[in-house]
């Protein structure tokens, strides 16, 4: 079998940026966080594990043509984009269409709870589809043990797979052509990884 080259970033090597209102953990560099060795994968350019304090609001200003991704791990968010609101919640994801320059606001809604959420940016010039067609939902208790394809649309330039493990469970993820990218993120707990 051919080995093929990757990259590792550590979870306790990723930036961290606190508030009162938000605490921020980016895997590649982002705004003040800086790196030489946390340089973003091809269009892949942002991928942040936030978490935001109960009935707390922040910003994020877009600095790409890009696809923003959002998937929920703990409780909701409630994001507005050019004037539209979304409401998510844990077992969806959301895509948004963001112009270089635009900003959106991500609000907490519970009082007391903090939430929890996975933020992926890729960049792209190509938009096909309207919000309302990029809400993409999910279920990991019917599916446990198992990779679930979350996103797979051939309007959109990248396919989403998620998947919680027990144990030391395998799956496995055909990449359709050697030229494409693979981004593992593992949210919690070991995991091994090989291409095959």
């Amino acid at each position: 079998m051919e080995s093929t080259p990757g990259k590792i970033f550590l979870a306790d090597e990723r930036g961290l940026t606190e508030t009162s209102a938000l605490r921020r953990y980016s895997t590649f560099n982002f705004e003040k966080y800086y790196s030489e060795h946390k340089e973003a994968i091809g269009n892949l350019f942002l991928c942040n594990d936030e978490s935001v304090a109960g009935e707390k609001v922040t910003f994020f200003l877009c600095k790409e043509d890009s696809l923003q991704i959002f998937m929920p791990i703990i409780g909701g968010i409630d994001i507005v984009a050019n004037g539209k609101e979304f409401t998510l919640e844990t077992g969806q994801v959301q895509v948004l269409n963001m112009g270089k320059g635009e900003v959106l606001e991500i609000s907490n809604p519970y009082q007391n709870d903090v939430i929890n959420y996975i933020q992926f940016g890729i960049k792209t010039d190509i938009f096909l589809m309207r919000a309302s067609e990029m809400l993409f939902g999910f279920d990991f208790e019917k599916n446990q043990n198992q990779l679930l394809e979350i996103i797979s649309s051939p309007k959109l330039p990248f396919k989403l797979s998620a998947g919680i493990f027990a144990g030391r469970e395998d799956a496995i993820y055909k990449m359709q052509s050697p030229n494409h990218q693979f981004y593992a993120f593992i949210i919690d707990g070991l995991s091994k990884l090989k291409a095959a």
